[in-house]
């Protein structure tokens, strides 16, 4: 924007414009519709990420997601936060947009009734009967199969911890004290370290709750706010049908 800049304001070339105001003056109406008007935070995210991100989240006005550190190791913090997933995906292009998962799954539906049609025209001694009695048996089949591997694979998790820990029960009986006493200590440290990464993991799903909504349109946390303010109120007028009152009375000076 200044005198010796070598490029305007209105070059058409510039394809970011970033902006760190809540909203855009009325004077940036009459530039060009080509760029993308970003907040500050999506340079820096780029730059430490080494990837151009996305636009969408980081718009004018718009709320920004978490800044990351690009100092931290997800690996040995053992928790990844949920944005560096998402940011992951795009780098590997692993996310479809929702129209194309659901035309590929409408795809795949009508190949599944063409083939269904194609056989009961070519066969017409099968019964409806059959045929639904034929898909329940096999929908029956294959959650029994499902449910048995669930099973199998519990039971293989709780066998291998089970000897883990009579493995380590046993090394520490032959650890002297001096070794056993700094063992203690590694352990009391994975401990803490795995304490601290279940509770970002609870905290992620308590955000993400909240910001789920229900038919009517209203948040997990709305709900909760509303509950709780019915709970009060059924108290209050519990109370003044004994003849007494909760709301507080002013103080007269």
């Amino acid at each position: 924007e200044g005198q010796d800049s070598p490029i305007l304001m209105d070059d058409s070339s510039i394809t970011h414009h970033v902006v760190d105001r809540p909203k855009l003056l009325p004077s940036y109406g009459a530039l060009p519709k080509s760029r993308e008007f970003i907040q500050p935070q999506w340079v820096l995210d780029c730059a430490n990420f080494n990837f151009i991100l996305p636009v969408q989240k980081y718009g004018v006005g718009h709320e920004l997601p978490p800044h990351l550190s690009p100092w931290v190791d997800d690996n040995e913090e053992g928790y990844v936060p949920k944005y560096k997933e998402e940011i992951e995906k795009i780098r590997n292009g692993e996310m479809l947009d929702e129209n194309e998962v659901d035309n590929a799954d409408s795809g795949a539906v009508k190949a599944i009734i063409k083939d269904n049609d194609e056989v009961s025209e070519g066969d017409g001694s099968a019964s409806e009967k059959d045929l639904e009695s034929t898909a329940d048996e096999s929908e029956e089949d294959a959650e029994s199969e499902e449910e048995d591997d669930v099973v199998a694979e519990r039971k293989a998790i709780k066998k291998k911890q089970t000897e883990d820990e009579e493995a380590a029960e046993l090394a520490k009986a032959l650890m002297s004290k001096k070794a056993a006493r700094l063992y203690g200590r590694m352990q009391h440290g994975l401990a803490q370290k795995q304490a601290k990464v279940d509770n970002l993991h609870k905290k992620r799903r308590e955000i993400e709750s909240t910001r789920e909504k229900t038919k009517e349109g209203k948040t997990f946390q709305k709900q909760k706010v509303e509950r709780l303010k019915k709970e009060r109120r059924d108290k209050e007028d519990a109370y003044t049908d004994t003849g007494g009152s909760m709301k507080k009375k002013r103080r007269q000076n």
